[in-house]
């Protein structure tokens, strides 16, 4: 479980709470996170060439994000889905583990012996 702090503005107040995600899942083109509301959400986080997108299978919607670690952005974008609070939790738990899709994943070396003469697969 990653645990990570929320910070919301609420009626002229200052706000603060513990999020939590219970799952992460890195595929390496995308990663599908699940992150406890008051009940649990599942989203699909992957990068495309325009910036980010955010598909909810729960809710059936889908959003699309500049950036992964613009929290105010993000809160507003997913205000259309969640409600003030839920939406500022999504968007710290996506930016909590954001760094994980903002750089590219290492990519395999095919290993080929000169000796063989052949391709190993």
């Amino acid at each position: 479980m990653i645990k990570f702090d929320c910070i919301g503005f609420f009626d002229n107040s200052r706000k603060t709470w513990q999020g939590y995600i219970s799952k992460l899942v890195y595929f390496g083109s995308h990663m599908e996170i699940s992150v406890m509301l008051s009940r649990p959400i599942t989203a699909d986080v992957c990068k495309t060439t325009s910036g980010f997108f955010v598909y909810f299978a729960h809710y059936e919607c889908a959003l699309n994000l500049c950036s992964l670690f613009d929290i105010d952005e993000n809160i507003g974008r997913l205000s259309a889905i969640f409600d003030d609070k839920d939406a500022v939790t999504v968007a710290c738990a996506i930016g909590k583990v954001g760094n994980l899709l903002s750089t590219p994943r290492r990519k395999r070396k095919a290993i080929i012996s000169a000796d063989d003469g052949e391709m190993p697969f």
